[in-house]
């Protein structure tokens, strides 16, 4: 009998490298998830600012185009704070109508529904955003037309009304 059959087995203490190797390959798959999520994550916050940016940037845009009269103005830009600016465009919706005026002064304006298309642009004129509304726009007229009464208004037709329940007899 040789010398190594009669040695008892060595117990040692400790991983082998395989348990090892497949210890890493779990960790590693475990972080790589947790990455994935952050990447995630960090990808949600900055469309969120984004879309923060671009609410901020909208409502400013409707202030400073409040008093904007599309007759008069239908297109032009206008600077925001941080070097953004916007653009708008105005195009007709329908064709053009005089107001109602007055027996004394008749009717002196010409009044058109607009839509405005806001455009929101970055410092180096690159498109942020883009929005539209409806506005009206009138235009004075040189000599105020006739005055014309407004066509009287109809009544609804009315309704028959529910026959009353006869009283109960005693």
């Amino acid at each position: 009998m040789s010398a190594n059959a009669t040695r008892p087995p060595c117990h040692r203490k400790g991983f082998s490298l395989i348990e090892a190797l497949v210890a890493l390959i779990i960790a590693s798959m475990a972080l790589a998830g947790v990455l994935e999520l952050q990447r995630q994550l960090a990808d949600g916050q900055v469309r969120y600012q984004r879309v923060l940016t671009l609410a901020r940037l909208e409502r400013d845009a409707m202030a400073l185009t409040a008093d904007l009269n599309p007759a008069d103005q239908p297109d032009g830009v206008r600077a925001l704070a941080g070097g953004d600016s916007l653009r708008w465009r105005a195009e007709p919706l329908g064709p053009p109508a005089l107001n109602t005026g007055s027996r004394q002064s008749g009717r002196a304006f010409e009044l058109r529904l607009y839509r405005l298309t806001i455009t929101l642009a970055d410092p180096r004129a690159q498109p942020l955003g883009q929005f539209a509304f409806d506005r009206v726009g009138w235009r004075r007229l040189v000599a105020p037309a006739p005055y014309v009464p407004p066509p009287p208004a109809q009544r609804p037709a009315q309704r028959p009304s529910a026959p009353t329940p006869a009283e109960p007899m005693l």
